[in-house]
């Protein structure tokens, strides 16, 4: 038996690959070769979790899974325009928060190709990328091959963060993240750029358990600078550190988001920049799913599309924030932080108004280190969403809404009630 398990390495791997090189040649219109290839890549996957390698030698098969989109042009998201659009402005000494691309376009014809790319909804709102984001991007047009640059800072992040991960928990559920082909496809395939800002995110709490409260609030404001998310469950933190250790924590996150926000900093700058990120809050809908059937009843009763996600937005935001007080105040210890940080994501995302595969990146590494399963079964189903692309409008039927929610929200609430009864038996 460990003969064939150690045989099936070198089945599995060339499959792997394969599956990925195919991904390449998959356009975001062909949902039915992307989910087949998708969930091929998660069997694969699963049972790559069963193997006995060493560590270096996951190391190399975790690269060579992504050096496969090493020359690929992204065909499943057209988000990178925005990325290399915002980096050049940056590059020329243009503040990125202040301009929409509909306004500059005209001034910077040369660029057509990035404006046309990033679609009528990119350009015609203000960048809501934050502010270390802006100068990777600008980082990556310094080179003729922007793409390249931000694919090997993205493969580099995962790298960080599989090492962290080991630390924090174990390589068997270090290795779910590393293996796992939604960060993989999302990260260094498509360059959304999480996986970066769960590098620090990783590393802060990390240097938090080493009692190294400095490093870990300056990694933790990295992190805020790249995605706003973590904002959500920094607060955790308050109750398990100490006194003394809080005053640097808090000096530490301050002068780091000072340090980069500052030269970025315009009246016009706060108009702009809260426009952008309301947006996402009371405007926009994507993949939703306590959101859609809130929205279904709603329609039941005459409520019209805009008027319940305004509101919806708004209470949503809300209820997070209750939660995470609610949460921080339960935290008294280091274990607990974790496992409330990756149950209030995981609330965040069930409810959110828009949820786009990319978003579970973060959650699949908070469920590393705390070891909850739900988010690896998430990372397969939300593969559907991408039939969304299909539908006009862009919204899924509710059966797949259903197909791709119901099996998550099962396997939370299976876990969290074998850890229940677990915590009472002992």
């Amino acid at each position: 038996m460990q003969s064939l398990k150690r045989f099936s390495i070198y089945i599995l791997l060339p499959l792997s690959i394969l599956g990925y090189y195919l991904l390449t040649q998959v356009e975001r219109f062909e949902v039915l070769t992307l989910i087949g290839l998708f969930t091929f890549l998660f069997v694969i996957y699963i049972g790559l979790l069963k193997l006995k390698v060493t560590h270096l030698g996951w190391i190399l098969i975790g690269l060579s899974f992504r050096l496969a989109f090493i020359d690929y042009t992204p065909l499943l998201s057209q988000d990178y325009f925005r990325f290399i659009w915002d980096g050049k402005l940056l590059s020329q000494g243009i503040n990125p928060y202040l301009y929409l691309p509909d306004e500059l376009i005209e001034m910077f014809s040369k660029w057509e190709y990035l404006y046309s790319g990033m679609g009528p909804m990119s350009a015609g709102h203000y960048t809501n990328y934050p502010m270390i984001n802006q100068l990777l991007f600008a980082l990556g047009v310094l080179s003729t091959k922007p793409i390249l640059i931000y694919r090997l800072l993205l493969i580099l992040a995962d790298l960080i963060t599989f090492k962290l991960l080991t630390k924090l928990s174990s390589q068997t559920w270090g290795l779910t993240y590393w293996l796992s082909p939604m960060v993989i496809l999302e990260g260094a395939g498509n360059l959304h750029f999480e996986p970066v800002m769960v590098a620090f995110l990783v590393l802060g709490l990390y240097h938090f358990k080493q009692g190294e409260p400095f490093r870990s609030s300056v990694a933790l404001a990295v992190s805020v600078l790249l995605k706003l998310i973590p904002l959500m469950f920094a607060p955790l933190l308050l109750k398990v550190v100490k006194q003394k250790q809080l005053k640097v924590m808090v000096f530490g996150f301050i002068i780091t988001l000072a340090l980069f926000t500052t030269p970025f900093i315009d009246p016009w700058f706060f108009v702009t920049y809260s426009e952008s990120v309301g947006l996402w809050f009371s405007n926009f809908e994507f993949n939703a799913g306590i959101y859609r059937v809130v929205k279904e009843l709603g329609t039941l009763f005459g409520v019209q599309d805009w008027q319940m996600i305004r509101f919806y937005g708004k209470v949503h935001s809300f209820v997070i924030l209750v939660l995470a007080l609610k949460f921080t105040w339960e935290c008294d210890r280091f274990s607990k932080v974790l496992d409330k940080s990756y149950l209030l994501l995981m609330i965040y995302l069930l409810t959110a108004p828009t949820i786009h595969p990319w978003y579970l990146i973060t959650l699949l590494a908070l469920g590393a280190i705390s070891q909850h399963p739900s988010a690896m079964l998430w990372s397969l189903t939300i593969i559907l969403s991408y039939v969304a692309y299909k539908m006009n409008p862009t919204e899924l039927p509710l059966w797949l809404v259903a197909l791709q929610f119901i099996p998550v929200v099962m396997s939370l609430t299976s876990f969290s009630f074998r850890s229940f009864l677990e915590k009472k038996l002992l």
